[in-house]
């Protein structure tokens, strides 16, 4: 969607569907190539221009009701959100159902992300400050993950397995080796 379809107070262009791209293509790779899921009521989403289209479409839709700078503020916010230059970022959502959600948000805000290799690589992630997030899904917090040239090379080798783990206090989730196509589409991220 554009900025000519909708009045809305910033330029949406960057995150536009592509001519060829349908919102099934979209949803697709947000489920296939950028979703985890680690354990109960824990997920992370690595933010593309794909996940952030899902994202730039809410705010659209609420930006129609709720104008003014808290929406400049998020659409902001997600701008920063696209990766590259060695670097990925990620959602992580703790679901409001999810048993003691704000402890367990609390609990992982102070603990660690980490990128890990079956080759010996591990890139920690950095929680971000910041004040934006989309309490009907539950709480959010965003990690940023920054590769060196060597680590972004460990990436592109199809014989190196990675898997994802967030630890904080009694809580240690690992993922199982990433599927190839999440690494494929990570990996042409952090260039």
């Amino acid at each position: 969607m554009s900025r000519s379809t909708l009045d809305v107070p910033f330029d949406t262009t960057d995150f536009a569907l592509r001519p060829d791209e349908t919102v099934e293509d979209s949803y697709r790779h947000l489920s296939r190539r950028r979703r985890l899921l680690l354990g109960a009521g824990l997920t992370v989403v690595f933010e593309d221009r794909h996940t952030l289209w899902f994202r730039i479409q809410e705010l659209i839709r609420y930006a129609q009701y709720a104008p003014g700078d808290p929406i400049q503020k998020q659409f902001d916010w997600y701008q920063q959100l696209i990766p590259g230059n060695g670097r990925l970022l990620a959602a992580v959502w703790i679901s409001s159902r999810a048993p003691n959600a704000d402890e367990l948000s609390d609990a992982i805000a102070g603990g660690r992300i980490v990128l890990r290799s079956d080759a010996g690589h591990e890139i920690e992630g950095l929680y971000l400050n910041q004040s934006v997030s989309d309490r009907t899904m539950g709480r959010m917090l965003w990690a940023e993950f920054v590769f060196d040239e060597h680590e972004r090379m460990a990436l592109h080798e199809p014989y190196i397995g990675w898997e994802l783990g967030i630890e904080a206090e009694d809580e240690r989730e690992w993922s199982c080796r990433l599927p190839e196509s999440m690494i494929d589409s990570l990996s042409s991220d952090v260039e």
